[in-house]
C-alpha cells in the first residue's frame, strides 16, 4: 500500500505523509471501532484546513444499516456527516458521499485510474463486509433505490437528533460549560435520560480517548438516582467504570477515573 501511494503521488507531485498506528486489540469495543479510534487520533495530527475523506453513499447505507441491526439511537442511524470538525482549524470532509461506488468505479475505469484493493473488504467475518457482499446486494434486487432511502433515514434521524440536543440544552439550562438539575426533578424520566445522555456526549473528551456512552437501561437507572428529591444535604451521584456523575447544588459534575 505505501508503495503504491508512493509512487502515484511522486508521479503528480503531491506531497505525502503516511502515518503508521498501532491497535491494541485487548481494549474494549471491538477490533473494528479501536481502529477506527486510532486512525482519527492520526487524522488530528494534519496540518491542514481540511481532511477529504473517500466514504461514498454504498458506505453510508453501509453505516445506516449497521447502526439500525445494532439498535443504536438516533445519533448513530443519522450515519456520516458530510463535515465533522475534528479540531480546532481542521474539518474532515466527505466529498462523495452521495456518489455510488459504482459510480466512481465506472469514472475510474473510464479515465484509465489506477488504484489498490483492500483486501480486508473480503472478509466477511467483520459485520460491515458481511452487510456489503451478503445483504446489500439481495436489497438491491427488491429495492433498487435502497441507497437514497438509507440515506434520508439517515437525515432524517440526524434531524431529530439535533432537536433533542437542543431539547436538553434548555432542560439543563447549558451554557456549554455548566448543567443545572433543578428543572429535571419535575420533568417526565425520558426527558432526564435524554438530557443526561447529551450532557454526557458534550463532556467527551477530544481524540482517541473517549469513554463508551452508556446503555439506555444505564441512563435510565442513572437519572432515577441523579433527579429526585435528596435525603437532606447528600449529593446524588450515579456512573460506572470510567467516570462518576456527582449532583452538588443543583449543578452536575462529572469526574474521570
Amino acid at each position: 500500500w505505501v508503495a503504491f501511494c508512493e509512487a502515484l503521488c511522486e508521479g503528480k507531485s503531491i506531497p505525502l505523509k503516511i502515518a503508521r498506528i498501532s491497535v491494541d486489540r485487548s481494549l474494549p469495543g471491538g477490533i473494528e471501532a479501536v481502529a477506527r479510534a486510532a486512525r482519527y487520533a492520526a487524522f488530528n495530527e494534519v496540518d491542514a484546513d481540511f481532511l477529504a475523506l473517500a466514504q461514498h453513499a454504498d458506505d453510508q447505507a453501509e453505516t445506516v444499516l449497521h447502526q439500525i441491526l445494532r439498535g443504536t439511537g438516533l445519533k448513530g442511524m443519522a450515519g456520516m456527516g458530510a463535515a465533522r470538525h475534528l479540531r480546532d482549524g481542521l474539518v474532515a470532509i466527505r466529498p462523495m458521499l452521495e456518489i455510488p461506488r459504482a459510480g466512481i468505479e465506472a469514472f475510474a475505469g473510464e479515465h484509465r485510474l489506477d488504484w489498490i484493493e483492500d483486501e480486508s473488504n473480503a472478509d466477511i467475518v467483520f459485520t460491515r463486509n458481511f452487510i456489503r457482499h451478503a445483504v446489500t446486494p439481495k436489497l438491491a434486487e427488491r429495492f433498487p433505490q435502497f441507497r437514497e432511502s438509507l440515506a434520508r433515514a439517515g437525515r432524517h434521524a440526524a434531524e431529530a437528533n439535533e432537536m433533542l440536543a437542543a431539547l436538553a440544552a434548555i432542560d439543563l439550562k447549558w451554557d456549554g460549560r455548566h448543567a443545572h438539575a433543578d428543572l429535571l426533578d419535575e420533568l417526565p424520566p425520558m426527558r432526564q435520560t435524554n438530557a443526561l445522555y447529551y450532557w454526557l456526549h458534550w463532556q467527551q473528551p477530544a481524540g482517541e480517548r473517549q469513554y463508551p456512552l452508556p446503555s439506555r437501561t444505564q441512563l435510565e437507572e442513572w437519572a432515577q438516582q441523579l433527579f429526585r428529591p435528596a435525603p437532606g444535604n447528600k449529593p446524588h451521584q450515579a456512573g460506572g467504570h470510567d467516570f462518576t456523575i456527582y449532583r452538588r447544588k443543583d449543578l452536575l459534575l462529572l469526574e474521570r477515573k
